[in-house]
């Protein structure tokens, strides 16, 4: 697998309870986490993480169980407009990184719905939509006769005999775990 630009494999948290509805208009998301990964190696470059103030939809307890970030954590952060722009930095150029990441069924859809809550044009900061390594995990299970069925970065990690000490539902963990599902499934090539 060859890409022309670095990846960038981020994952986000958000403020309200979506499971089974995917329901972004009613969440701001409350954490970003990503780690840049070089193109040829797959080795992590960076990191980044940040926690952002939700503006419309505070955290349910619901999402402080899985996640532990709670509103007092995020009360003094910057909303999405301004939480956004270390990250932006920390990305690069438009076109100089291709952005992945585990389900972005419900990552991009929320991204973009906060950009453009916020008057962002997401378009002038990245190309198109995103790499899904969610689908590289359904495929590496499947090649390996293991259902698919209740997929989750944790079972595949599990599948993967990996034991790395992650602490999952927070963006930063996340975004690493996904990385290294990669890795493992590019080194199996």
């Amino acid at each position: 697998m060859k890409f022309s630009s670095d990846l960038v494999i981020y994952d986000l948290e958000g403020s309200c309870k979506t499971f089974g509805k995917n329901e972004i208009n009613e969440t701001n998301i409350i954490e970003i986490g990503a780690v840049k990964l070089d193109r040829k190696t797959f080795e992590i470059k960076s990191e980044f993480s940040i926690l952002i103030k939700p503006k419309h939809f505070p955290i349910l307890p619901e999402i402080t169980d899985i996640t532990n970030i709670t509103n007092e954590m995020v009360e003094n952060e910057k909303y999405f407009d301004e939480a956004i722009l270390p990250f932006l930095d920390w990305y690069g150029e438009k076109n100089k990184s291709t952005l992945a990441g585990w389900g972005l069924y419900y990552d991009l859809p929320l991204l973009r719905k906060e950009f453009k809550e916020f008057g962002l044009d997401y378009n002038t900061y990245f190309v198109g939509g995103g790499f899904d390594i969610r689908a590289l995990g359904v495929y590496w299970l499947a090649k390996k006769n293991i259902s698919t069925s209740g997929i989750s970065l944790e079972r595949v990690l599990e599948k993967m005999n990996v034991k790395e000490d992650f602490k999952f539902h927070r963006a930063l963990d996340d975004a690493k775990a996904t990385a290294l599902i990669l890795q493992q499934i590019l080194k199996e090539k």
